[in-house]
């Protein structure tokens, strides 16, 4: 089996969907070797990649020979994969392809990629049951597997206590640290964020809480909110760092919270991939109850009514003042690989 990965993204880069990838693909590289490629856009213009993909695709695959069945592509890009689909009919190609889905589109994309898909990845349980329903999708096709993280970097990060990593990023000591880690916005939504804001008026002054990987536009919002709220001061709001810092925080924190509102996207699609580092960290974890999220987190960590800050403010009082253990080992990126090659050599 060859097993091509493909991406339409430039490296490097520091967003989510690209880290997402590589280390899917740093991931598939260890356990294939030589049996994978991973092609980026490399330098292809992005405004006209399809256009460019279209042509380049078909004379890179006949160049390489990369028309058997034993040739695996592999892409969550639909445009990507909706070209393969086409020259693989005009040309009767033999090569399979996997689809990793971690949204739906609402148009053309989905029905036309599911239904020509050898096989497909979700990253929830609640992904699988849509696109099945929706795409008409053999449920027996598609796989669930949840994202992943670099064990190894907490493992470095672990010679140092919370109390260490307070000092090191000049946070408070004594005070109780509710944190939030990741992007203030997906897709243009609002993320939870002002409902932990709204939930320090309930809370008594040693509560503190930390927001990290804002924008200075999206800080300078949420700094009016809390200043508005009268609760400015308890507020640390840090922008995007690299990832070995974003660790550090995690690190430094009493509690991590998942705050995601009642909305659609966060309903369907809206996995968070920081659930795992959170579980790396060790640190208990508040989250919004939506059953996407509780297919993890259920039973494992404290959830509270999104969108209410009365419930997230007894929810941090409950970790606060009980004894909740850590919300268990992580998936890895490497499981996630492990995971899925199996599901599509079982075939």
């Amino acid at each position: 089996m060859k097993f091509i990965y493909l991406t339409s993204h430039k490296y490097p880069s520091n967003k989510v969907e690209p880290f997402f990838i590589k280390s899917m693909a740093s991931a598939f590289e260890k356990l294939l070797r030589d049996d994978f490629t991973f092609l980026t856009r490399g330098k292809l213009p992005y405004r006209f990649r399809s256009v460019s993909y279209f042509f380049y695709l078909p004379a890179l695959i006949l160049k390489n020979g990369w028309t058997k069945r034993e040739i695996i592509f592999f892409s969550s890009d639909p445009y990507l994969l909706a070209i393969l689909i086409f020259w693989k009919k005009v040309f009767f190609l033999k090569y399979r392809l996997v689809s990793d889905w971690h949204q739906l589109f609402g148009d053309w994309r989905d029905e036309f990629v599911a239904r020509n898909s050898d096989f497909l990845i979700t990253t929830s349980k609640k992904l699988k049951s849509l696109l099945a329903s929706r795409t008409g999708a053999d449920p027996a096709k598609i796989f669930v597997a949840y994202g992943g993280v670099d064990l190894s970097l907490f493992a470095q990060k672990r010679t140092l206590g919370k109390l260490d990593y307070r000092k090191i990023l000049n946070l408070p000591t004594d005070d109780f640290l509710t944190g939030y880690v990741g992007g203030f916005r997906s897709v243009g939504l609002e993320k939870g964020i002002d409902t932990m804001i709204r939930s320090l008026q309930l809370l008594e002054n040693g509560s503190k809480m930390v927001f990290v990987g804002g924008s200075k536009e999206l800080i300078g919002e949420y700094e009016n909110l809390a200043e508005k709220l009268g609760v400015l001061q308890r507020c640390i709001f840090v922008e995007k760092q690299k990832f070995e810092k974003v660790i550090e925080y995690e690190l430094a924190m009493d509690v991590l919270v998942i705050p995601y509102p009642d909305r659609p996207h966060f309903r369907d699609y809206g996995f968070p991939m920081k659930i795992w580092e959170y579980m790396a960290a060790g640190r208990p974890i508040i989250y919004s109850n939506l059953p996407i999220i509780a297919e993890v987190l259920g039973g494992k960590a404290v959830a509270f009514e999104p969108d209410n800050p009365n419930s997230l403010a007894d929810a941090i009082l409950s970790v606060r003042d009980g004894k909740f253990e850590p919300a268990g080992e992580p998936y890895t990126w490497q499981n996630r690989a492990k995971n899925i090659l199996n599901f599509i050599c079982a075939e």
